[in-house]
């Protein structure tokens, strides 16, 4: 990967050197300008963060103190535009504590704009299903299954043709009905950083 990448920085530094030597003349045959608000294609990121879990049991305490653990996320979709993407996620966040371990699990629908596309800056929004459990060794577990909200926002910085580290910053929120009918609450504040991959650049 190493490899590639300082082959891909080498092929882009060559590409803008010879671009600038040509001046207003069109590339020679076989050079493809490479613009870093292009934007299309598959795309599938990979990432991993801190979130911040809190929850809101609707008895008039508000929410609990955020309690920070490990997450990770998948996502995975299409390019409509060099404004948007489209695709679905999923974010999981754990407390394995041994014996026992809590889980927060998203699933959802995401779109992504990009309201000044060549900078990369992105605004998030999701809607889907949300389940929380906690499981025990060896195999038996409990939880709730609801809606599931998520507003983020993020940053494409581009590092090769087809490579973009993705710090990001999201917000969610499920929202659950329990087994004795009473409705609560719980939320995750997010800070990840992950790696995107474009089919298409």
């Amino acid at each position: 990967m190493r490899t590639l990448r300082r082959g891909l920085t080498a092929a882009a530094a060559a590409m803008l050197l010879l671009g600038g030597l040509a001046g207003a003349q069109e590339a020679p045959p076989g050079l493809v300008e490479v613009r870093s608000s292009e934007r299309h294609g598959f795309w599938g990121a990979l990432g991993v963060g801190a979130g911040g879990e809190a929850f809101d049991l609707r008895d008039g305490a508000g929410y609990s103190g955020d309690l920070y653990k490990p997450t990770v996320s998948l996502r995975l979709g299409g390019t409509p535009s060099r404004y948007l993407r489209l695709g679905g996620e999923v974010l999981g966040w754990i407390n394995d504590q041994g014996r026992r371990t809590e889980s927060l699990t998203s699933v959802l629908f995401i779109t992504q704009f990009y309201p000044a596309p060549a900078t990369g800056l992105y605004l998030k929004g999701g809607l889907g299903l949300g389940r929380n459990e906690v499981s025990f060794d060896p195999g038996f577990g409990v939880g709730d299954t609801g809606f599931a909200g998520l507003l983020g926002a993020g940053w494409e910085i581009r590092v090769g043709r087809r490579l973009y580290l993705n710090p990001a910053l999201d917000l969610v929120e499920h929202r659950y009905t329990g087994r004795d009918g009473a409705g609560y609450r719980e939320r995750l504040l997010n800070f990840g950083l992950g790696v995107l991959f474009q089919s298409g650049g």
